[in-house]
């Protein structure tokens, strides 16, 4: 580690997906779901880790995401891009209230539409974005193999709190035209949404 940065500095970067091996890729998203379960217990969702499971974020169900397109694209769970009509200025991707009884975490990105129209990824607390859990810029993954990056750290959100993603536009983009999944993962209460395993 380069002199000056202690282990307990909070980061807030993208590692794109070439410069990880395999286990550093599975490192984090188990960091990511650790990250989740313990907040999970920490705000008692439940009193016990076999009482909780971990599941991917669903963009429609669980984010609001795909709604302005209609009940057909909402109903595709894809990760669409609202209209992004202002150049050099942040659009809404989405925004939503944790429910009470969940906790989200957000460990990475995978651009689907390359090259992509946007250049910066904030993920915010509060409806007015004041306070920044995360800041990645996204351009670095437009010259990649695979436009697919990793958080420097998980994003985590609590129960009640307001999660608000921004996205900064380099030129503009009709609605649903281009689409930005996110590495994102939800901590609830077995049989919410997924039931007991059978074993």
């Amino acid at each position: 580690m380069p002199a000056g940065i202690s282990a307990n500095t909070t980061k807030s970067y993208l590692v794109p997906i070439g410069d990880l091996s395999l286990g550093d890729r599975q490192k984090m998203r188990a960091h990511c779901d650790d990250v989740i379960v313990d907040l999970a217990l920490t705000r008692a969702i439940k009193p016990a880790p076999e009482q909780l499971i971990v599941r991917d974020c669903l963009p429609n169900t669980d984010m609001g995401v795909a709604a302005p397109g209609g009940a057909a694209l909402a109903a595709q769970e894809s990760w669409l891009v609202p209209a992004l009509a202002a150049v050099a200025a942040e659009t809404q991707f989405f925004s939503i209230v944790v429910p009470v009884d969940r906790i989200i975490g957000f460990f990475g990105c995978a651009p689907e539409t390359v090259p992509y129209v946007f250049s910066r990824l904030r993920i915010t607390l509060g409806v007015t974005s004041q306070q920044a859990r995360g800041v990645f810029q996204l351009e670095q993954l437009n010259a990649r193999l695979e436009p697919v990056g990793y958080f420097s750290e998980t994003v985590a959100f609590a129960n009640s709190e307001v999660i608000r993603t921004m996205l900064m536009a380099r030129a503009a983009a009709a609605l649903n035209t281009q689409v930005f999944p996110l590495y994102a993962r939800t901590c609830e209460a077995i049989g919410a949404t997924v039931s007991a395993p059978s074993i």
